[in-house]
């Protein structure tokens, strides 16, 4: 058995992933770390968990995860993480981070969007991008995993196939994105004003052209397409709990059908559990990914403009977080990919 730690337990990330795990046959949950509730029972402060899990919160303590556990997911903002990533690594822990420390190959980039110091860039060498679809393979035999941003799963899945096989140009990529009010975490945030009083009946674009996510999205796009390929992003908030779905367009290269796509695409995800294509872009809907780990993806040509248009689907809390998680888990210590995650809502 896996034996799973989480640091920052009680926040809305470290509670799916207690629920997800809690259906995992070769996982365990042994250490739950909450600072404000040590001492408590998750269930008495998170009562989604109520009679689902029996375990005291306890306080986040280094030396306890290095000796019970053999991965840490870091669900807790701020530096934490890159504070106890090198003694968990030294200790021979793997290491989820959930927030955006270890997503970049340059601390500078970090640093630069994130408005604080890389406190461990000598780690980002050990530290692989976790999306299983595009790294599986270094995943393997990751000893830190950078999990993924919502908006940059959303945008990565869909545009890799195509800009790998140069179907479309890396030049004038436009991502607009929808995300439920969950992508903002569970606490207030004046940037994206999360009150359901200003979400309800409402949506809006928010931390255009500035958003974080944007670089995550270039970097990973320029590792299939070449190094300088910038994009537009314009991320949005809609009134639903879950969910993220994202329109991407770029200029085709050659004469390319909606049939050719879709085929080229389809065999570039064939055999992958989590990606579905659809021939018809119409049935790419949030209501079919809700709670799932899923990513829905579908494909038109406009032969007008000569223009590609992808849509895909995700819910946020999961194939956009937690789900992409624990699937870069079951990668990591060789247990079948799709445990936990499949057949069950999350």
């Amino acid at each position: 058995m896996v034996r799973v730690g989480i640091v920052g337990a009680t926040g809305l990330v470290g509670q799916y992933l207690i629920k997800t795990f809690i259906g995992h046959t070769d996982a365990q949950l042994t250490v739950l770390c909450s600072d404000h509730a040590s001492g408590q029972q998750i269930g008495d402060v998170c009562p989604i968990l109520k009679n689902e899990l029996y375990a005291t919160l306890v306080a986040t303590d280094v030396d306890r995860l290095a000796k019970e556990t053999d991965i840490v997911f870091m669900a807790k903002k701020g530096p934490e993480a890159m504070k106890m990533a090198p003694p968990l690594v030294e200790a021979g822990v793997k290491v989820v981070d959930m927030g955006g420390a270890f997503r970049f190959d340059d601390p500078a980039t970090y640093e630069e969007w994130y408005k604080t110091e890389h406190l461990c860039p000598g780690l980002l060498k050990d530290a692989v991008y976790g999306l299983p679809e595009t790294h599986r393979k270094e995943i393997v035999s990751a000893e830190i995993i950078g999990n993924p941003g919502c908006y940059p799963t959303g945008a990565i899945l869909p545009l890799t196939p195509l800009l790998e096989k140069g179907v479309i140009s890396k030049d004038g990529i436009i991502i607009d994105s929808f995300s439920g009010i969950s992508g903002t975490g569970a606490t207030y945030s004046a940037a994206s004003r999360n009150l359901y009083l200003q979400c309800n009946e409402n949506s809006r674009a928010y931390s255009v052209a500035t958003h974080r996510h944007m670089p995550e999205i270039e970097q990973e796009l320029s590792r299939v397409a070449g190094d300088g390929l910038k994009v537009v992003f314009v991320p949005h908030l809609i009134p639903l709990d879950r969910g993220l779905l994202t329109n991407a367009f770029a200029s085709l290269t050659s004469d390319y059908s909606t049939d050719d796509v879709v085929e080229l695409a389809r065999e570039y995800y064939r055999g992958e559990p989590f990606i579905r294509i659809f021939d018809d872009i119409s049935r790419v809907e949030l209501l079919h990914v809700a709670h799932t780990n899923y990513c829905d993806i579908g494909y038109t040509v406009d032969k007008r403009t000569q223009q590609l248009i992808a849509v895909s689907a995700i819910d946020n809390v999961i194939k956009g977080s937690v789900g992409l998680a624990v699937q870069s888990t079951n990668i990591l210590f060789g247990i079948e990919e799709t445990s936990a995650l499949k057949n069950r809502a999350i």
